[in-house]
């Protein structure tokens, strides 16, 4: 844990900085690099009238570090994905803080 998912990005350009990606939020984060996930979604987006360019969406499920790491690792990953996609493109990164409590690894609370 962390668990990031990631749509709206070509799957090629994702494993492209999935190494650098993974150990620049390891050590933005202090966790090792063994404890984060990295999920590729494909997706299709629509709008009125049809199919829509996909722009990249981040969605990072982890236990709560504070305003200013989620800054910092908004900002890697935006420095990261950013020379992969078109000039003016949106990146969105949205994180979801799990709670402990709700945190069960092979049937067991931890």
């Amino acid at each position: 844990m962390p668990h990031i998912r990631v749509r709206g990005l070509p799957l090629e350009d994702l494993e492209s900085v999935s190494d650098t990606l993974v150990e620049t939020l390891a050590e933005l984060t202090d966790t090792p690099n063994s404890h984060f996930t990295l999920e590729y979604q494909s997706s299709i987006y629509l709008v009125v009238g049809g199919a829509s360019p996909a722009y990249p969406f981040i969605e990072i499920l982890w236990f709560d570090r504070g305003a200013e790491v989620k800054a910092k690792v908004a900002q890697a990953i935006d420095d990261l994905i950013r020379p992969l996609i078109d000039a003016g493109q949106d990146i969105t990164t949205l994180f979801r803080d799990l709670k402990g409590a709700d945190y069960f690894e092979n049937g067991e609370h931890f």
